[in-house]
């Protein structure tokens, strides 16, 4: 008889991926292996009724509705509980029987339940260290590491807990600066690969979207507001409309200087271990924890992002939490500490610092972030003056949020004379933001507008 809780590799409609729930002969993580092993009546609770529930071999699949279990009145369990049980013996209720026999078919078998024993759950590390599971995650893209890949598909695999700072899950937009014909086709193919086939779709535990429409984000709104999935992480593969109320974004994923070479088209069972076993974690978060995320990560945007201002998306103000949270599973810690709040901070600025310099250059909204290959991502404003980042904020803001075609020196004067910045600081900031390619000037150099170069 088919069992629903041992893995082989099946076809998905697309390209071939692991279903947790066909598997026969792995991949599993250590912790499934140790559940399956222990018997067929050890796993986790699931109600489906009063005083009755099934099992389940691994929390990321459905229960074993063909087996039962009804509780007497003086034995409590708890949904989701690890347990193993003590049973009488079945009794078979039949649904179906083989043509032209009297042999069943399908059946279902009704357990009740003598005694419950708790059982703590045994985490055998993944055969993979850390470092070899970031690798695998971008074996197919030359360079992948130049543009922080495989951080950005690891943070939206490993994803992160529901806290008290939010729901779970990692959101990210795409770019494509590579020039690569299909990038993100390429992109979107290789997190596929990677991913079991109930992580892909609609999952009440973990799934990962992808987004290209208004339709799709209100889909995902809609189950993450009814807590029908309780992690999600999510990708825009074309631009945002900031009237369409996107869901936020943590980190970016920039293709610049990877391409796509497909040396392997296999599912990896040793990083789908890696996966499972980080879902697994649950980091502890203190309150001073808490606080200490919400006091740096100001800081950390304007330092690393001059165009925050703009009128595109900006990213989640919990970003550092969900980043630092998706590490302590990478890392395999059950506690947020401040080492890992570190890392995070890292991580973030170094892929921010990427974005930072690419929001200006967005093509429209709803259309594919592919940019013109003559975009120069020299992170130019690594050489701007103190003040620069403030002159061009407020061109952004006039542009972006007043809706004026150019902003005028005068304007800028006005509006930056509160923060003691003076007329003469300003044109020199002006000057600078020209040279680098940021801003473009009309009128002997009293209107300015930000340079966009659209693809259509």
């Amino acid at each position: 008889m088919h069992n629903p809780f041992i893995a082989s590799h099946v076809l998905s409609i697309r390209m071939a991926q692991v279903s947790l729930l066909s598997r026969t002969n792995g991949p599993w993580a250590g912790f499934e292996r140790k559940v399956i092993a222990a018997g067929p009546h050890v796993g986790w609770v699931k109600f489906s009724g009063l005083r009755r529930f099934n099992l389940r071999k691994s929390p990321f699949l459905p229960a074993d509705t063909r087996r039962t279990y009804h509780l007497p009145e003086d034995i409590e369990i708890y949904e989701d509980e690890l347990v193993e049980l003590e049973v009488g013996q079945p009794l078979r209720r039949i649904s179906s029987l083989e043509k032209r026999s009297t042999f069943a078919r399908d059946f279902e078998e009704h357990y009740l339940v003598e005694n419950v024993r708790r059982r703590s759950l045994e985490m055998p590390r993944p055969y993979l260290d850390r470092d070899e599971f970031l690798h695998r995650l971008v074996e197919n893209w030359k360079g992948g590491e130049a543009d922080h890949l495989d951080k950005a598909l690891a943070l939206q695999m490993l994803s992160c807990p529901r806290t008290p700072l939010g729901p779970g899950g990692i959101g990210t937009q795409s770019f494509d600066l590579s020039g690569e014909p299909k990038a993100l086709d390429h992109l979107r193919r290789t997190l596929v690969r990677h991913l079991p086939l109930e992580f892909s779709r609609p999952n009440g535990r973990f799934e990962l979207a992808f987004l290209s429409s208004r339709e799709d984000i209100s889909a995902l709104r809609g189950r993450i507001a009814s807590d029908r999935v309780e992690e999600a992480s999510y990708n825009y593969l074309k631009m945002v409309d900031p009237s369409h109320h996107p869901l936020p974004q943590q980190v970016p994923t920039v293709l610049y200087n990877a391409s796509y070479v497909p040396r392997s088209t296999e599912p990896d069972p040793d990083v789908i271990e890696y996966q499972l076993y980080g879902l697994m974690l649950r980091p502890v978060v203190s309150d001073a924890m808490i606080g200490q995320i919400e006091s740096t990560l100001n800081d950390i945007l304007e330092e690393s992002d001059p165009t925050y201002a703009g009128y595109n998306i900006p990213f989640d103000q919990d970003a550092l939490a969900k980043i630092a949270m998706a590490l302590c599973r990478l890392y395999q810690k059950d506690r947020l500490s401040e080492d890992m709040l570190d890392r995070s901070r890292s991580w973030f600025k170094e892929m921010y610092r990427q974005f930072a310099d690419l929001r200006m250059y967005y093509s429209r909204p709803g259309g594919s972030t592919r940019l013109s290959p003559e975009v120069d991502t020299s992170y130019a404003h690594k050489v701007l003056g103190p003040h620069d980042n403030e002159v061009l904020r407020e061109i952004y803001r006039g542009v972006n949020e007043v809706g004026l075609d150019y902003v005028s020196y005068a304007g800028l004067k006005k509006a930056l004379r509160p923060k003691k910045i003076t007329a003469s600081q300003v044109r020199d900031s002006l000057q600078r933001l020209i040279s680098n390619g940021l801003i473009i000037s009309k009128e002997n150099d009293n209107l300015f507008r930000p340079v966009r170069r659209f693809v259509k």
